[in-house]
């Protein structure tokens, strides 16, 4: 090839595709106006585009990106909230709840993300690949994310992906209506590296029989494995036949109103209360029960980008405004010398009559109407995304680990007082001078297990009782994987715990420590049920949980037991002045009564006054009305 025919090639490749008309929207992806539910009626695509017919052999799980994205625009979807976890480039919104990996075994509790959110860590940082991370946290994902990523794939555990397949973007976990879709199903076979077959085996048409966990590198998607040479099942697809026409088409019964119960698979959270045992003892979201869905507040387009209607996400001039508490039932204005526009759906805009605009400028609307009402000692929570809510054989005991506690009052990044959850973190580090990096799970594993991990108090899934004697144990067998000058530490309840030059056990504060919390927005209750309808007490009282609730300080150290903190610690609200602020409550009503009398006295007083004031200008007026002497006397 000639050096000119060679530097022609080479502008086609990089300057063709700015020739090339833009590619064009799918159908599915644009509108006409109907609001009529679409029909899809459609063939099965496999992850090679192929049509999926009854008599092939294997029977291969369809591809949700090949079936749903013949129609739909699916790079664009994988760019939604849901999905771009691990993409670096996205967007990081407000700290919202991680993934926090767990072991009893090990007294280990660490909140996890790929987002860069302060106070989590990278999965990388504790030695947890890709593979590892959709295999343990997959069960709630609706695929996407760095499960459906090749290049992140292609970095780590190449040959592993290959066998499992890509955890594609499960379309059906959101808008499938159908009520067969069993989203515990897909959670069973992302737990056994099923992830190409996960989305087939929750479909409700299907069943997938087998693991990939156990296949060998080398193993062929079509040729199988030779079961002479290998005492495993590979993953088998079964279709129901009566589900497939003559054409090979599957009906799936697509609805884009998803409705709530599709949501709580993933954000269900139960309270630990014990003054309330049973379900129907909690109320759910009012609107929810006003007959509202998640959706007709959380929308979003094609891009899946929802609106989350965070005060701190959103303005008073953004389109989305309308979509936040603030926005619906407020309401905004149109311009100068026009009518207000109302919120959306007839919300009632709230009267708040009798407190202070200051509250507004400090709290969230959440700050009084979400989550659970606060009680002297904060309680605990579990969550779906957590512990597993909704899972096949999930451990249903109240105490199992993670510890989460709410509702707990902590400002956001716009300086307001809003409702959060919080967890403690506990885990294994090494120190090098001030830093502190988590120790890999391939490490710590083995060597704290070891020792923690054979104690009688572990069969309810919560902390195990360390002591020093132990805690010396596994922080001397850690040492011997340490480099250089690192030096290995325990971190909980807020300090690092690690031996000094003497060998004695030393403790510390340090940042890595600190309370990992993120704002709720649900369950939200009416505003009989909102903070401040007993009066200011609720708030203000010097007892009040909003700001005087104990914290339990997490943590399976023997010394940290019942330790904790009060809620007020965990704010630069300064404490003196609060509880100044408190007991004025206590005087207040005997000052009102203090002013009413003295208002009536000077009432009084201006009255008795007013009256001698207008006998002294009847009597002026009197005396100038009488003749003079003279006058008289003529």
């Amino acid at each position: 090839m000639t050096s000119k025919k060679r530097l022609t090639l080479i502008f086609l490749l990089c300057f063709l595709p700015v020739f090339l008309p833009a590619e064009e929207p799918k159908i599915g992806d644009v509108s006409d106006g109907s609001r009529a539910k679409p029909v899809h009626l459609i063939k099965l695509m496999d992850q090679d585009s192929s049509v999926i017919r009854l008599d092939e052999n294997p029977l291969l799980p369809f591809s949700t990106e090949k079936t749903c994205g013949a129609c739909h625009d699916y790079s664009k979807i994988r760019s939604g909230w849901h999905f771009s976890a691990g993409d670096s480039t996205a967007e990081l919104g407000r700290p919202g709840q991680p993934w926090i990996f767990v072991d009893a075994h090990s007294a280990t509790q660490i909140p996890l993300s790929y987002r860069s959110w302060p106070g989590v860590f990278h999965p990388k940082e504790i030695g947890m690949d890709n593979l590892q991370f959709i295999t343990r946290f997959g069960r709630q994902m609706p695929g996407g994310s760095v499960g459906d990523n090749e290049q992140i794939q292609s970095l780590d555990n190449y040959w592993r992906w290959q066998v499992s397949g890509n955890l594609e973007i499960n379309c059906l976990s959101c808008h499938d209506a159908e009520k067969s879709n069993d989203q515990a199903e897909y959670a069973k076979n992302v737990s056994k590296q099923n992830f190409r077959w996960a989305a087939t085996a929750s479909s409700g048409f299907a069943s997938v029989n087998g693991s990939a966990h156990n296949l060998p590198d080398n193993f062929d998607l079509y040729a199988g494995i030779d079961p002479n040479q290998f005492q495993t099942t590979a993953p088998q697809v079964k279709y129901q036949e009566n589900r497939f026409n003559e054409k090979s088409e599957v009906f799936f019964d697509i609805t884009r109103k998803i409705q709530p119960e599709k949501c709580y698979f993933c954000h269900s959270t139960k309270i630990m209360d014990g003054s309330k045992t049973e379900r129907w003892h909690f109320d759910e979201d009012v609107h929810i029960k006003a007959g509202m869905t998640c959706v007709d507040c959380h929308r979003h387009g094609l891009d899946h980008k929802m609106v989350r209607g965070y005060e701190t996400d959103i303005n008073s001039m953004s389109d989305n405004y309308s979509l936040s508490c603030e926005g619906c039932h407020l309401g905004i204005s149109g311009g100068e010398g026009s009518e207000p526009i109302n919120g959306r759906l007839g919300a009632m805009k709230p009267e708040h009559i009798g407190i202070p605009p200051v509250h507004f400028e400090n709290l969230s609307c959440t700050a009084c109407h979400s989550g659970a009402w606060p009680k002297e000692k904060v309680l605990n929570a579990k969550t779906s995304i957590a512990h597993g809510l909704g899972l096949h054989k999930v451990n249903k005991n109240d105490e199992t680990l993670p510890h989460i506690f709410t509702p707990v009052f902590l400002k956001q990044a716009n300086g307001k007082l809003t409702t959060h959850n919080l967890i403690w973190p506990s885990f294994w580090a090494f120190m090098h001078g001030d830093s502190l990096t988590p120790i890999p799970q391939n490490v710590f594993l083995p060597v704290a297990r070891k020792i923690i991990g054979l104690l009688d108090s572990l069969g309810h899934g919560s902390w195990p009782e360390l002591n020093d004697s132990l805690l010396i144990s596994v922080l001397d067998s850690l040492q011997t994987f340490a480099i250089q000058d690192q030096r290995a530490a325990y971190v909980s309840a807020g300090k690092i715990i690690y031996k000094n030059d003497q060998g004695v056990l030393y403790r510390k504060k340090h940042s890595a420590a600190n309370a990992y919390s993120w704002p709720i927005a649900h369950d939200v209750r009416p505003a009989a049920q909102a903070l401040g309808i007993n009066g200011c007490a609720d708030c203000h009282d010097s007892d009040s949980p909003v700001f005087f609730a104990e914290i339990n300080l997490d943590s399976p150290l023997s010394e940290m037991k019942k330790s904790s903190i009060e809620m007020i610690d965990m704010t630069d609200t300064n404490t003196f002045s609060t509880l100044l602020l408190s007991y004025s409550f206590f005087f207040r009503p005997l000052l009102k009564y203090f002013i009413i009398i003295c208002c009536v006295i000077l009432i009084s007083v201006l009255f008795i006054y007013g009256l001698k004031g207008f006998r002294k200008v009847l009597e002026t007026v009197s005396i100038e009305s009488l003749p003079e002497k003279g006058e008289k006397q003529k």
